[in-house]
């Protein structure tokens, strides 16, 4: 008895109907892949940013160690690398107070630094730790304590890119981008004005000044670096966090 094969027709069916389901989960892995590194990327700048906000609120736990107390004050007035003010300021440093965020330029709504002594062990003095949003990028930067030194000037050379794609400042960001941002995070600059990085708590001093504050509210907007590849909107996450000054 002779056996039948396939004819042309059903061959050409099958091989269409194999192209369709390939096609299909070919599709469904290309989108899938797709989310993971999207997922990846955003996960990536929720860790990082956590992490840089965990080191910030460390560095203003320790602001002000040692506290000049801890000095005679012979010792202190001709070694000042060997105590800390809680923080470093603008103008005047080192002897005129001056209140935050109006006769200060730091510490700033976006720039602040800070006097600890890094690695008491290593016995090698003070150190002076600034953090400063310029456009996107928050930069972090130290440089050791020196007498008669403006520790803008100190700490300038030594600014490195901490994280990027920080929108917290509205206005360093193109209109169109602007109006993304705004149409899907309607809240994401309340009232429409830049959400500063930092903002201050003082103590019973009056006048709010350098000296005074006792504790820093931290605040980072990070946008992921690519849009969702599904609904093509940008992805932006806000972390926050309350630091305290533990020396006096």
């Amino acid at each position: 008895m002779r056996e039948r094969g396939f004819s042309l027709v059903e061959i050409m069916m099958v091989i269409l109907v194999f192209s369709v389901i390939t096609g299909a989960v070919f599709g469904l892995l290309s989108v899938a892949q797709q989310r993971y590194k999207m997922e990846s990327e955003f996960l990536d700048s929720f860790q990082t940013t956590r992490l840089a906000i965990d080191q910030m609120v460390r560095d203003i736990h320790t602001t002000g160690y040692p506290p000049i107390d801890k000095v005679l004050p012979a010792v202190a007035q001709a070694n000042p690398t060997l105590f800390a003010h809680p923080m470093a300021w603008n103008p005047g440093y080192d002897g005129v107070t001056c209140t935050v965020n109006a006769t200060c330029r730091i510490p700033g709504t976006n720039d602040i630094i800070l006097e600890t002594d890094v690695d008491p062990e290593a016995a090698n003095g003070v150190e002076w730790i600034r953090y400063m949003l310029v456009g996107t990028t928050l930069f972090r930067g130290m440089a050791s304590k020196q007498a008669g030194v403006d520790p803008t000037v100190a700490t300038r050379p030594n600014m490195v890119a901490y994280i990027e794609n920080v929108v917290n400042e509205r206005s360093n960001l193109p209109g169109f981008q602007q109006a993304i941002l705004q149409q899907h995070y309607a809240n994401l600059w309340p009232g429409g004005a830049d959400v500063p990085v930092f903002r201050y708590g003082f103590g019973a001093a009056p006048g709010g000044t350098a000296a005074d504050v006792v504790e820093v509210q931290i605040t980072l907007i990070v946008m992921a670096p690519n849009l969702d590849p599904q609904t093509r909107q940008p992805r932006v996450l806000s972390l926050n966090a309350l630091a305290h000054r533990f020396n006096p």
